[in-house]
């Protein structure tokens, strides 16, 4: 086997397996050590993944195929993995103590999700999502107060009820097929497609994965996991998980072409969560359940662009995934910041009061990630909103297309409300202007560039994208 084809899971294997030994040994290096160190290792698996890049094969017995599609969601995967490193240099919400479980899970956690990109059966599947989800739970249950604890237990019993149901699906899948890997059951289920028990199979197998896009009816874990966790983790579960879901969801409908009936469930499933999303973030004051919501308003735009299907519509909504990321990551960011200056881990939009006379550049990044989220032109998030749009407008989903439409102009309400908080209300007094050391500066410079020249110059991403969609087994 040539073991390059998975190099960035083989580079955070090992990572694993070092923190893992150094938490037996019970040796905890000193924060000042650790994050740096980690910071290190993290690069290292970025360019693990960058070696590797553009390889393909297929591995382990047809059940774990690398190509060009799985490719670009472990790249997006390990961004955000690399990010919420970053961010958890100055993480003061979880004890000192703990780092090394946290920076453990974590590991594991991205390792999961890069499994689910390469998963082309439903076994590998249901053990990489499984491996993804439990270090999740337990990173959003590392803080200390009740609550937090509270907020995990939840998100463990939701997705272990998810969980249970995906087996549910795979099972019916399986039975009818008479094989687990997706190219199988594409080739022995035609023409059963649209039975019963093949669409109750496809909706079921789906639910887990509509469960990390945080879509409506699963998106109930969301605001209490967004509100408790500590801000990186909610940074990854934000970014990262939702990058393995598109790239599950997407793999699946390109093996397994929808029936009719599956459409009409999807719309339904992107209309309410792009409502409810919005609607609810509206009356918000909590920053992080803000963001929650409107990571379920998210939701539903990835959803119209998977439901064009096609190439357009699949690499619409890897492109607008991507902006997703940089987007969500930006607006983090700023909100990790501002928590660790007001030593509240849960800011809220008063306490963003002032903050382009505290911290001018911080409100530059808070104002591009927001607008660009929002749809403005011509930042990522409008380019995104436009392919994905014009893909489902070319298969017929106008109405769908318009109520997205609609959605986007209710979430300016809110996102320009934080930004109001920002620019025009006044700080309180006495408080200082807020530092940023250097690095914070380049990164938060780099996250503002990103969004912009992907907005103005998306060409070459959708060119990616597409070629991704032809090799991720779209025929």
């Amino acid at each position: 086997m040539d073991w390059t084809l998975i190099l960035p899971e083989t580079a955070l294997l090992l990572l694993c397996v070092l923190l893992l030994c150094l938490m037996l040994i019970r040796k905890t290096p000193a924060a000042g050590v650790l994050s740096p160190l980690m910071g290190i290792a993290t690069a290292g698996v970025g360019l693990a993944a960058l070696w590797s890049f553009g390889f393909s094969g297929i591995l382990f017995f047809s059940t774990y195929r690398v190509d060009l599609f799985s490719q670009c969601f472990k790249l997006l995967v390990w961004a955000a993995f690399f990010l919420t490193v970053f961010f958890s240099r100055s993480l003061h919400e979880i004890d000192d103590g703990r780092r090394l479980e946290y920076y453990f899970f974590l590991s594991a956690a991205a390792l999961g999700m890069m499994m689910m990109a390469s998963a082309v059966d439903l076994l590998t599947l249901y053990v990489s999502l499984e491996l993804a989800s439990y270090s999740l739970y337990l990173l959003s249950a590392l803080k200390n107060r009740g609550r937090d604890a509270e907020a995990g237990v939840k998100y463990l019993f939701f997705g272990a009820a998810a969980s249970g149901v995906f087996l549910w699906g795979a099972s019916l899948l399986a039975g009818i097929s008479g094989s687990t890997s997706l190219a199988g059951i594409s080739e022995n289920i035609h023409g059963l497609i649209a039975s019963p028990a093949s669409l109750v199979g496809m909706i079921f197998v789906c639910f887990s994965f509509l469960f990390k896009l945080s879509a409506f009816p699963l998106h109930f874990w969301a605001p209490d996991v967004y509100e408790s966790a500590a801000t990186p983790v909610v940074n990854f579960i934000a970014t990262a998980s939702k990058a393995a879901a598109v790239a599950v969801l997407a793999r699946f409908l390109m093996f397994l072409p929808p029936s009719p009936e599956f459409v009409r469930a999807l719309t339904a499933i992107a209309f309410a969560s792009m409502t409810l999303g919005n609607c609810v973030a509206l009356w918000q004051e909590d920053v992080k359940r803000l963001l929650a919501y409107s990571s379920v308003a998210q939701a539903g735009y990835i959803l119209v662009g998977l439901l064009a299907a096609g190439g357009e519509g699949f690499s619409s909504a890897i492109f607008y995934t991507a902006a997703y990321v940089l987007m969500n990551a930006a607006a983090f960011f700023v909100v990790s910041r501002v928590a660790l200056d007001s030593g509240h881990d849960n800011p809220r939009l008063s306490h963003f009061d002032g903050l382009a006379e505290r911290s001018p550049f911080l409100a530059l990044v808070l104002l591009i990630s927001l607008l660009s989220l929002a749809g403005i032109p011509p930042l990522a998030g409008f380019t995104g909103k436009w392919i994905l749009f014009s893909a489902a407008m070319d298969k017929g989903h106008w109405f769908l297309v318009l109520w997205a439409v609609l959605n986007s102009v209710v979430s300016l309400f809110y996102y320009l409300t934080l930004v109001k908080h920002a620019y025009l209300e006044k700080p309180k007094e006495g408080l200082p202007p807020m530092a940023l050391p250097l690095a914070a500066r380049t990164v938060g410079l780099a996250l503002c560039l990103s969004i912009i020249l992907l907005g103005i110059f998306p060409n070459a991403l959708i060119s990616l994208a597409q070629e991704a969609v032809l090799s991720g087994g779209l025929h």
